[in-house]
């Protein structure tokens, strides 16, 4: 009995509503009785929500059949803040209203605080592109020089002076020598297979022919037939029972084992299989219709580049014996073909290597991270390598100079007495480099330097107490030493050295030190040449490693030739390496 009371009581609130908001509809909308009618509505509104849900819903589903009106249209059964579109929207929803609620007044002429974004006077917390702020930010950003003490001396007591030099004449870094670009034959070349004949020349590829038939002489016999010959010439018996694919190579034949080579690394195939190159199904045709598979793979294993029969007495003098030759003359081609700009790179380069070496390296930070180390100077602004030689370990290097300083002079060799700037990483950058290079071979110098270098001052490594986005500048002849600490969230010191710069940066209008900003600009060079070597790599699985270094040096010749190339013309033809390669190589 108590249910039923309580239903027929919920069906009694269910008509009365419905009388009410059926009334509530049919009178007319004066604009007095406006207010009378919404308070209606929302004592309605109210009874109705103190019923259970069943009865809300029941409620709803009467009214719509008994008005015939959607729900969207009577806006009665909506809460707070979705009556969009009534006449009288509630608070918080009256965005087209004449008088919009606290909060959503967005356009209106005065506008509430915290809303006021594009108004004249924006509220306190709100203006981010106010005059203040922008000072802030800047402040943070804007380069600050510290106050540094006019004698200094590092851990060594090297002296260090914190005034700037006085300058009495030009110095020689302004007056660099040389035209930058092509020289010698490459002045006239029209095509990439011109530019690439200039480095293995007609008479490098005689030598490497002459050497690879050598070694095809001992390894014929390991394919040689098992059946002994029926004829009494023992000789000619024996060629007629070996395979044709053990035969000779000529200078032709080498060319376009070299040309397959720079395909597979055109189509990005080196590291596929042979036998998937040469698959009927799903192998490349060129392949197929140049050589048989076991030819191609005959002469891969064949191919040297020295005299087999002095190579041993050559090794106690040179780890590099087997391919010395060679490598010599690649690098001076590179040299006589072309003249760097004003600013160069020296850098290593990793050739990717797993086998055997007395000179394998392992460099962490490198993408292949084994392999054979290459020392390396490149053009910082169009990447032409210069100069190159292969680090062959600590007993390389003449007794009594450190590796740094060596390879240091070595690899800018090409660029001495023309003035030229040269960037360096922390490997190679040193006190003894930067005057060597200056007083004896006329070229300037930019690097990073390792913090634990003696002759730095402890104050210019010191990070407590270091405000970010500061620099510290010391002065030692024609040297230049900077501290610099960057606005990164981590806080570090890194350091610089230069023989370019005679004076730091003596106002705080900059965001960032000239010495700092030139090492960004120009540190790239060797690392865009690696990162141009793997685009198209023609580097394939081997064991021998004079087989990577010769993989390595087609890389370097094909980038050089592309640069040769482009220099030989006087349009800019940006996209030359998309058709050089596929166009020669066949």
């Amino acid at each position: 009995m108590q249910r039923r009371s309580t239903s027929i009581d919920n069906k009694r609130r269910r008509f009365q509503a419905i009388d009410v908001l059926c009334a509530i509809i049919d009178e007319p909308s004066d604009d007095d009785d406006s207010d009378e009618g919404s308070e209606t509505e929302d004592e309605v509104i109210q009874d109705i929500y103190s019923a259970d849900e069943d009865t809300v819903s029941d409620a709803a589903t009467d009214l719509s059949l008994a008005t015939g009106a959607s729900a969207s249209t009577q806006n009665i059964g909506e809460t707070e803040g979705q009556a969009e579109d009534s006449d009288t929207e509630p608070e918080g929803q009256a965005e087209d209203s004449d008088t919009e609620p606290e909060g959503q007044a967005e356009d209106s002429d005065t506008e509430p605080e915290g809303q006021a974004e594009d108004s004249d006077t924006e509220p306190e917390g709100q203006a981010e592109d106010s005059d203040t702020e922008t000072e802030g930010e800047n402040a943070i950003d804007l380069l600050q020089v510290l106050k540094v003490p006019v004698n200094l001396a590092g851990k060594n007591k090297y002296k260090w002076s914190g005034s700037v030099p006085l300058r009495t004449r030009i110095p020689q870094r302004n007056k660099v020598t040389g035209q930058p670009g092509n020289k010698g034959e490459a002045r006239d070349i029209s095509s990439g297979i011109l530019a690439w004949s200039l480095f293995f020349t007609d008479d490098l590829l005689n030598d490497i022919v002459t050497h690879t038939n050598a070694e095809i002489v001992v390894q014929r016999h390991r394919y040689a037939n098992d059946r002994q010959p029926d004829s009494d010439d023992d000789d000619d018996a024996e060629e007629e029972v070996r395979p044709s694919f053990t035969r000779n190579v000529d200078i032709v034949e080498l060319k376009a084992l070299l040309g397959l080579y720079y395909l597979a690394g055109v189509l990005n195939m080196n590291g596929v299989t042979t036998y998937e190159l040469f698959d009927k199904d799903c192998g490349v045709a060129y392949f197929r219709a140049t050589m048989p598979q076991k030819r191609f793979t005959f002469l891969t294993n064949c191919i040297r580049f020295d005299d087999k029969d002095t190579r041993q007495e050559k090794r106690e003098r040179d780890r590099l014996a087997p391919i010395r030759e060679l490598f010599d003359k690649i690098v001076n081609t590179s040299q006589q073909l072309y003249t760097p700009s004003e600013y160069c790179t020296v850098d290593e380069q990793l050739l990717a290597f797993r086998g055997r070496c007395p000179f394998k390296m392992y460099i962490p930070s490198k993408p292949d991270k084994y392999g054979i180390k290459i020392m390396m100077m490149c053009d910082s602004k169009n990447y032409y390598m210069c100069n190159a030689e292969v680090y062959t370990g600590k007993g390389s290097t003449p007794a009594g100079v450190s590796a740094t300083e060596y390879y240091s002079v070595q690899m800018t060799t090409p660029i001495h007495g023309t003035n030229r700037n040269c960037t360096f990483d922390n490997w190679f950058t040193s006190i003894n480099t930067a005057r060597k290079l200056y007083d004896d071979h006329a070229v300037t110098m930019v690097g990073t330097m390792k913090k634990n270098k003696a002759e730095i001052p402890p104050s210019f490594v010191e990070l407590c107490g270091r405000e970010k986005n500061s620099t510290m500048f010391a002065f030692s002849g024609v040297l230049t030493l900077l501290s610099y600490c960057p606005p990164k969230p981590k806080k570090k010191i890194v350091m610089l050295l230069s023989t370019m710069h005679r004076q730091g940066d003596t106002t705080e209008t900059v965001r960032l030190p000239d010495m700092v900003q030139l090492y960004n600009e120009t540190k790239c060079g060797v690392d865009t040449f690696d990162q141009l070597c793997h685009r198209y790599s023609v580097s394939r699985h081997t064991r021998r490693w004079p087989l990577t270094v010769f993989y390595g040096l087609l890389n370097a010749v094909g980038i050089n030739s592309m640069i040769l190339l482009k220099g030989s013309h006087a349009d800019d033809r940006s996209s030359i390496r998309k058709t050089y390669l596929p166009q020669d190589v066949g």
